[in-house]
């Protein structure tokens, strides 16, 4: 198209043109003053456009999520006064929202569209709803209907028996045209629905062939946006602060921005409490952002995208109702009523989709097009939109000699089929005499390596640690590989974890002046997003009285201390190593803290709903180190300064003991203490015989023997222990190290305890790596912890 003839025009093109175009435009060999609009664009300043606080608006006065609210007003730039229910409600939405001035018009449109020339760029196959603007339009100015031409050539059409061989024919021709000097940036896939991705992905890797794929998941599980729910109150200003610190890289970035955008969307809103739920459904919407790589395959909208002349496409799936996508009578509005107010019904739409679709089809130079016979369930038809006269149909021909990987891969499809069905074919012959040493039904579980760079990219070039991926990763590597690079464990909450989070946070506030404890359990409770079965109802009455007491238990604890300042529920995020990006967070239920003389003195107390192995004996070899890793974590934050450390302890809130004065017990403190009795006395009055730390007691000739002491130099010790441990395993982790080697202590296989993943790992004797523990004499040089 020559766009010098067209200066001063305004091009009205399909939604997902636009870019395409004005790239085009830019091209010519001068400066032209061209307007593009989108018919989604024209739409909105030809009538109205509306935000957020329409949809709001309306999802409260009806009753109704924001999702139909927003198809109600959608609907509203076809209402017209006729004798109909549904036009009645729309016409009266309508005019109640231009009274609120929720519709915003742009009336100056008009008169700037006024006296020009419109080009009406491949607009034949539109909705009338967008002919009848472009009537309108013709009244009062040059309207130009252009259409690009429809002399291509037919096209090849390739039928794939399924959509594995349908991929790889695709992948297969890829690779020729690279070969041949084809540029990569110049291949696309078109019409890619979600079942193809997995296919897709591993097709091409198999192929060596890079390909950027829509990303499917939402930033909804992203730390970011996790912070951001837990943050979230009315003062946005304070919560995006917060926020802009978990900003690290550009992925983070880019999520950062998006919630910005979304905010800002919300600008109207004078409380953002009310719009919670309406704008965490707008963030669920948003697609993590996409890896960008400089060479690859794209994947384009067939339809809608600006498609280049020298681009290759591969239109994949063009399967019945697949391509074009079929319309149904299924819209707010029904066919019926469409006719009646001039609007395009979902018979008229799917002909003139089957037209579009042809015409783009022979429009496509560079095009080869395939579909599916069949699915893994059943039987798939050709596309509506298939023609004798667009077509050159022809057959699959298989060739073995791009992709050794892709090859095994067949084979043991085929070798699947031949053993369970007796199917022999021309492939499987091939492929079974040259791969004669190729092992069927064989596994061998060992690690096999991954690239550095590719645990790089997976990381996002940042490495945050805790105590549970730590402790993982020592127990055994292959185990952390699994959980935290290739992210395989599926979390679902159980009624114990709901039960461990409600004490948590319950006892994070039990303390405070004004703490109410049926108003807190009942709003708790309330705010749990956990559906409870009756028994587990019966349950809850019991565990309110459990908690009570622990509270109660708690509250005369602290009365044998004089550490009375206090924080709850606090992260900390210490910054290990600037040059490579590594941090190591925690989360301390609660410190206890004084400050006396230009030093603050401070006891750290982790809740506990279960069991946990007090030892100090696996520490040189990184296991068993939540109590060291708590010292770690209060020498290195920057909260509180000039540190002393009283004692570190664990309290089991949550036990299945009857007999109260036992219950009473097991609620002691479970720990380390500072063997300084200056230090000591300010953390427990009763040291003597403690009533709140379990086993420390004096006797004629000094501390018990059960008591467990250290002194601040030991304390240093473990500290440092616990930093070259993080050091450690952070570089092997970089280094790409995932062995199966999971670890046995003293004779006790840690490594594999309740592993999920021993139906991957399929561990032999050989894997496991046999480790002494340490006494403390040997670790201090004292006497061995009773």
């Amino acid at each position: 198209m020559n766009f010098d003839k067209y200066d001063n025009s305004i091009f009205i093109v399909k939604n997902g043109s636009k870019k395409g175009i004005i790239k085009k435009i830019r091209k010519t060999s001068k400066l032209l003053n061209i307007k593009v609009y989108t018919l989604t664009e024209l739409k909105k300043k030809w009538y109205f456009d509306y935000s957020k606080d329409a949809i709001y608006y309306v999802s409260k006065k009806y009753s109704v999520i924001s999702e139909v609210a927003k198809i109600y007003i959608e609907n509203l730039y076809y209402a017209k006064e006729i004798d109909d229910e549904k036009m009645s409600f729309l016409c009266s939405l309508k005019k109640e929202l231009y009274s609120n001035n929720m519709l915003k018009t742009s009336p100056l449109f008009h008169k700037f569209m006024h006296d020009k020339t419109i080009v009406l760029y491949d607009l034949d196959n539109v909705d009338s709803f967008y002919k009848n603007i472009f009537n309108k339009l013709g009244k009062s100015n040059n309207v130009i209907k252009y259409s690009t031409s429809e002399e291509g050539t037919p096209k090849e059409l390739y039928p794939a028996s399924n959509m594995f061989e349908e991929v790889a024919f695709v992948t297969s021709s890829i690779v020729k045209l690279v070969k041949n000097g084809v540029d990569i940036n110049n291949i696309a896939l078109a019409n890619v629905s979600d079942e193809y991705h997995f296919v897709i992905e591993k097709t091409f890797k198999d192929f060596n062939i890079p390909v950027v794929l829509p990303n499917k998941s939402s930033i909804i599980g992203t730390i970011i946006v996790k912070k951001f729910i837990e943050l979230y109150s009315n003062n946005m200003s304070m919560v995006f602060e917060n926020l802009s610190e978990l900003v690290k890289d550009d992925a983070d970035e880019k999520i950062y921005q998006s919630l910005l955008n979304i905010i800002n969307d919300y600008s109207w809103c004078d409380n953002y409490n009310n719009v919670k739920d309406m704008l965490l459904s707008d963030i669920a919407k948003i697609k993590l952002p996409e890896k960008k790589l400089k060479n690859a395959v794209r994947v384009i909208d067939f339809l809608n995208d600006f498609i280049e002349e020298d681009t290759h496409v591969f239109l994949i799936n063009f399967n019945q109702g697949v391509l074009p996508v079929d319309h149904k009578d299924e819209d707010y509005l029904s066919d019926e009523l469409k006719q009646k107010i001039g609007i395009s019904t979902s018979i008229e739409l799917n002909v003139k989709d089957i037209a579009e679709t042809q015409k783009k089809i022979r429009n496509t130079k560079n095009l080869v097009v395939t579909y599916s016979k069949h699915s893994l369930s059943s039987e798939l038809y050709i596309s509506n939109a298939y023609s004798d006269d667009l077509f050159i149909e022809k057959q699959i021909d298989t060739d073995y000699t791009l992709s050794n990987n892709y090859n095994k891969s067949l084979l043991t499809s085929l070798l699947d089929n031949y053993k369970k069905y007796g199917k022999v074919t021309q492939d499987l012959n091939i492929l079974y005499n040259h791969y004669k040493e190729f092992d069927y039904c064989s596994y061998n579980s060992e690690y096999k390596g991954i690239e550095k760079n590719k645990i790089q990219d997976k990381l996002g070039n940042k490495l945050v640690l805790s105590y549970t991926s730590m402790n993982t990763y020592y127990e055994c590597a292959f185990k952390y590989y699994l959980e935290y690079i290739l992210k395989m464990n599926k979390f679902e909450d159980s009624f114990q974890i709901v039960i461990g989070n409600i004490f948590h946070k319950i006892l994070s506030v039990a303390f405070t002046d004004d703490f109410d404890f049926d108003y807190c359990w009942n709003k708790t409770i309330e705010e749990c997003d956990y559906t409870f079965s009756n028994m587990e109802k019966f349950f809850l009455d019991n565990l309110k009285q459990e908690l009570m007491l622990v509270i109660d238990t708690i509250n005369n604890q602290l009365e044998y201390t004089t550490l009375k300042n206090a924080l709850y529920e606090e992260e900390v995020l210490v910054e290990v190593d600037k040059n490579i990006n590594l941090y190591f967070k925690g989360f301390i239920d609660k410190i206890l803290y004084k400050e006396e003389d230009g030093v603050t003195y401070v006891v750290i107390i982790d809740y506990k709903t279960g069991n946990t192995d007090l030892s100090l004996a696996g520490i040189p070899h990184g296991l068993n180190m939540q109590l060291p890793v708590y010292i770690y974590l209060l020498k290195n934050q920057k909260i509180i300064k000039n540190v002393r450390i009283g004692g570190f302890y664990l309290q089991r809130i949550l036990d299945d003991i009857t007999d109260r004065e036992k219950r009473l017990d097991s609620l002691k403190l479970i720990g380390y203490s500072n063997s300084d009795i200056s230090v000591l006395s300010k953390v427990d009055s009763s040291y003597e015989n403690s009533k709140v730390i379990k086993s420390l007691k004096t006797t004629s000739t000094g501390f018990s023997s059960y008591s467990k002491l250290l002194s601040d130099n030991e304390m240093d010790k473990l500290s440092c222990i616990v930093s070259e441990k993080i050091k450690g395993a952070a570089e092997n982790i970089n280094d790409a190290k995932f062995d199966i080697n999971p670890k046995e202590l003293d004779g006790k296989l840690v490594g594999c305890n309740f592993c999920k993943y021993k139906d991957i790992c399929f561990m032999k004797n050989e894997n496991i790596v046999k480790l002494k523990g340490i006494t403390k004499e040997e670790l201090f040089g004292g006497e061995l912890d009773a």
